[in-house]
């Protein structure tokens, strides 16, 4: 099979995007090397040479994953409870990048601090919407990392429904409902 060339960029870009589809889909464990070299097309060299490892490379999905939550998140205001909790849900627990920052941050990797600072709130943001923004984060990320076994120790069912009415509960406190 002959191989496309394709410029540094364009590479890398594939090589993130491959990343991050297999790890949304199986975990972090799950990913190697090989099957991103193979969905992308190139050498398991190919994938080294521009990121040196594949922790890297997980980091730099996750990094990745990051920065386009807060741009996403950017423009949404703590008073629409509503869309913001669905905004952060898509991004931790459907794309799978909060189990994968929980990894990073445990093994010791985690992310420059670049990569938070101002990331969604300006310090003039009024003190209100930055709690809401930490209480939804929190919330959210936890759900998606131990959400199943916190359910199974309350008693409580686990599904795509049930995750949905707590995302429907949690917006109507942070409405004041």
């Amino acid at each position: 099979m002959q191989r496309r060339r394709r410029s540094a960029e364009e590479a890398k870009e594939q090589i993130l995007g491959a990343a991050g589809r297999q790890l949304a889909v199986r975990g972090p464990a799950a990913v190697t090397l090989d099957d991103v070299a193979a969905e992308v097309g190139i050498s398991r060299q190919a994938v080294l040479h521009h990121f040196g490892s594949r922790e890297a490379l997980l980091r730099a999905v996750v990094e990745r994953a990051w920065r386009g939550l807060f741009a996403e998140l950017a423009g949404v205001e703590a008073g629409d409870p509503a869309h913001l909790v669905d905004r952060v849900d898509e991004v931790a627990r459907k794309r799978g990048h909060a189990r994968v920052g929980a990894w990073l941050l445990l093994s010791g990797e985690g992310l420059p601090a670049e990569v938070f600072e101002g990331a969604l709130a300006s310090p003039g943001s009024p003190l209100e919407d930055r709690y809401a923004m930490l209480l939804v984060g929190a919330a959210l990320f936890g759900d998606a990392v131990f959400g199943e076994r916190l359910r199974q120790a309350l008693g409580l069912p686990d599904g795509e429904a049930e995750r949905a009415d707590f995302r429907r509960w949690l917006s109507r406190r942070l409405a004041g409902a």
